[in-house]
C-alpha cells in the first residue's frame, strides 16, 4: 500500500505548475486529515461498543471496521502524493512515509484485535492508543497539527476508555444481579437500571458528535 511515493508529472517552475502543486499539496493534506479524523471517530466507536460484553452491537462494530478500512487507501493515495511533492521541494518525504506506514500497522493490530476469536480487552485498548499516537504523528508531519494537540488527544482517548470500561463494568454487574433475582418484578427493575445506564452511554457518544 505505501511501497512507493507517487511519481509526478514533468514539472518546471512556471506560475502554472506552482499552482499545481499547490493545490495538489493542500487537497491532499485536507483529504489526509479528514480520513485520519474519520478512521479515529470510528476507532473511539470500536473502543465503546467492544466493552459491552454480550451486549455488544455486531453490526455497529462491523460499521466501524468497514470505515477504517474504506478509508485506509484512500489515505495511502493522499500520503503517497504529498510525500513526493514534499521530496520535489527539498522536503523529506520519508518521514511523511514512515508515519503514514506505523499508522497503517496500529489500524492493522487494531482490526485484528477486534475480531471476534482473538478479542482481548487490554489488547484492543492498547492498540487504539497506538492509533492515537501514529495518527497524531502522520498529521503532525504535514502540518495539520501541533504538537500540544497530542496532550489532549490522549487525555481524551484516557477519558474514553475510562468511560468505556466503567460502562461495560455496571452492564456486566446489572445482568449478574438480573440473573439472581428470585423473582421477576425484581429483575425487571435491573434490567431497567440497564437500560438507563445504555441511554447514559449513548447521550455521551451525542456529546462527543458520534451520534451525528
Amino acid at each position: 500500500m505505501l511501497n512507493e511515493k507517487a511519481k509526478l508529472p514533468p514539472l518546471g517552475n512556471d506560475p502554472a505548475s506552482y499552482r499545481w502543486k499547490e493545490t495538489q499539496k493542500t487537497t491532499n493534506k485536507q483529504s489526509i486529515h479528514s480520513q485520519v479524523s474519520a478512521m479515529n471517530a470510528a476507532t473511539a466507536q470500536m473502543v465503546t461498543l467492544t466493552g459491552q460484553g454480550e451486549d455488544t452491537d455486531h453490526n455497529a462494530v462491523g460499521a466501524a471496521v468497514n470505515t477504517i478500512s474504506s478509508n485506509l487507501p484512500e489515505m495511502a493515495k493522499g500520503v503517497k502524493m504529498l510525500a513526493a511533492l514534499m521530496d520535489d521541494e527539498g522536503a523529506n518525504g520519508d518521514k511523511l512515509m514512515g508515519a503514514a506506514k506505523n499508522l497503517c500497522t496500529a489500524f492493522s493490530d487494531l482490526l485484528s484485535a477486534t475480531e471476534p476469536q482473538s478479542r482481548e480487552r487490554q489488547q484492543m485498548l492498547s492498540a487504539a492508543s497506538k492509533v492515537g499516537s501514529a495518527s497524531h504523528r502522520v498529521l503532525y508531519t504535514i502540518g495539520e497539527e501541533e504538537v500540544s494537540d497530542v496532550e489532549r488527544q490522549e487525555t481524551l482517548l484516557g477519558m474514553a476508555k475510562a468511560v468505556a470500561n466503567t460502562t461495560a463494568a455496571l452492564v456486566l454487574k446489572a445482568k449478574n444481579v438480573a440473573s439472581k433475582c428470585p423473582d421477576q418484578p425484581t429483575q425487571n427493575r435491573v434490567r431497567r437500571i440497564k437500560y438507563t445506564i445504555y441511554v447514559f452511554q449513548a447521550r455521551g457518544r451525542e456529546v462527543n458528535g458520534e451520534g451525528k
